[in-house]
């Protein structure tokens, strides 16, 4: 099958290869090549085999990381050992142990949003929740990456250079992808002419020069540079890094990576996880329920580990991770030592073999009713002792799964809790309808709304009131 038919649905009929895939299954089997290099196999069992952990060495797919358009970073890196030494200089700052850490700075910018929805009781103002979410996101990332945040929570709608930058860059996936050195010759275009020709690289470009201000600043501050808590501050001063891998440029790459699929991953799960809430808000009852059985809290900010002993935020928090999917597009993995065996067929070294995460989590078999939100499901597999989280695969698995992981499911923990028990919402012109799964380009996207910018599929609300000032007990009272 040659790359033209692939041009056709991801290109020109805008990120619809995702369907012609299923179709492809529907008709030949759970094997299927959907290009002249690649296969892909429609099997959740067989997940685990392609994205491997263990002894396995795989290497990343050099032809679909080179769109990502930070060819330096952990996530971009093709060869396995190179990739494992680079994880091995950052895996700390993202250990459980870390991140927990991080809980009263993450509770701080949390709070930040909250104050944020307290005034908009007053005004009526109409809230876009995901680029609140984003905004919130972001700044926890940089406030990691960096030792301070960069405060985008105070931009008055949200808006910001990270969100552009994350949508070129998805939006622009499959050109860089299918067309070989196109994102390294725009790069090298002047901003101003990439923000005529191609608005999504110049995005991109833009941030990242935001980025390389922010860490050189820091470098010219002594103090802080002596006592930083940044990321990449630590790395450009540990002489047990080789000097390569320090180098600013790369660094850049590094962060700019981690703020663009954190912010989109993260504020997408916080944003599917509001809405479902807030359609069915028989799920809402009954999580507030749950969390009233917490001791009491003025902002409802409790710990990690009081938030994950919960099951029913537990379900919450990952159906919502499960119906935002994560990276829909394919992410092949090349075992280039072993062949794999599949179904009778024996697959040869060096080949890319994928599996989106879309067919995953949509698996009847696994998940039934999948497009469903049923955060029960959780505790039924916990009390069957099935082992689900094995295919919530948002973040891939194996030796190559994304490092934010953690992060990401704390700050879903303590976000959703925090504004379930203290504000009343809802949903304002937003329906599961506007933001279903219709396009991929990375990410999912819904349907173009028609004579509209909104290509990300906007969940707004308006904030209706307080939860008895944070208190859940009396609004369950109220409620019954």
């Amino acid at each position: 099958m040659g790359w033209l038919y692939e041009f056709w649905f991801e290109l020109i009929k805008d990120g619809q290869y995702l369907w012609e895939i299923e179709k492809m299954h529907d008709k030949y089997g759970p094997i299927v090549r959907v290009n002249a290099r690649e296969l892909h196999i429609r099997d959740s069992q067989f997940y685990s085999t392609i994205y491997t952990a263990g002894g396995r060495k795989v290497d990343k797919d050099a032809a679909t990381v080179r769109a990502f358009g930070v060819p330096s970073s952990v996530i971009a890196t093709v060869d396995h050992n190179h990739h494992r030494a680079r994880l091995g200089y950052i895996s700390a700052y993202f250990s459980r142990r870390s991140v927990i850490s991080m809980e009263t700075m993450m509770h701080e910018r949390i709070g930040k949003l909250c104050h944020r929805l307290q005034t908009c009781i007053k005004t009526g103002e109409v809230v876009t929740l995901d680029s609140a979410f984003s905004a919130l996101t972001a700044d926890i990332i940089t406030q990691r990456f960096y030792g301070e945040h960069l405060n985008y929570l105070n931009i008055p709608d949200y808006k910001m250079a990270v969100t552009e930058a994350a949508l070129g860059v998805t939006l622009a996936f499959h050109l860089g992808r299918l067309i070989p050195g196109l994102v390294s010759a725009l790069k090298k275009m002047p901003i101003w002419l990439l923000q005529i020709i191609f608005p999504p690289v110049a995005d991109l470009l833009v941030l990242q020069q935001s980025l390389k201000h922010n860490i050189l600043s820091s470098l010219d501050d002594d103090a802080r540079k002596k006592d930083s808590k940044s990321i990449i501050i630590q790395a450009l001063n540990d002489p047990n890094i080789p000097l390569p891998e320090r180098e600013i440029d790369r660094l850049i790459d590094e962060s700019t990576a981690f703020i663009l699929a954190g912010t989109e991953t993260t504020s997408r799960a916080l944003s599917v996880g509001m809405l479902h809430l807030l359609t069915d808000k028989t799920h809402l009852k009954k999580l507030r329920v749950e969390l009233s059985a917490l001791a009491s809290k003025p902002d409802n900010d409790y710990s990690m580990s009081q938030l994950e002993a919960l099951p029913y935020l537990t379900g919450v928090v990952h159906e919502s991770m499960r119906l935002a999917f994560g990276p829909v597009s394919r992410l092949p993995r090349v075992a280039t030592h072993e062949s794999l065996h599949y179904g009778g067929f024996t697959i040869p070294p060096g080949t890319p073999v994928s599996q989106s995460t879309y067919f995953v989590h949509t698996d009847p078999t696994i998940y039934p009713h999948p497009h469903c939100f049923d955060p029960d499901r959780w505790t039924r597999a916990a009390q069957d002792r099935f082992p689900l989280n094995k295919f919530l695969v948002n973040f891939t698995k194996g030796s190559r799964q994304c490092l934010g992981v953690q992060m990401a499911f704390t700050e879903l923990y303590i976000t959703i809790a925090r504004l379930v028990g203290n504000f009343d919402m809802d949903l304002h012109e937003t329906t599961i309808e506007d933001v279903k799964l219709h396009r991929a380009h990375l990410f999912g996207y819904p349907k173009k709304a028609a004579n509209t910018a909104n290509v990300r599929g906007e969940i707004m609300v308006k904030v209706t009131g307080r939860a008895n000032e944070g208190r859940i007990g009396a609004v369950l009272k109220a409620e019954t």
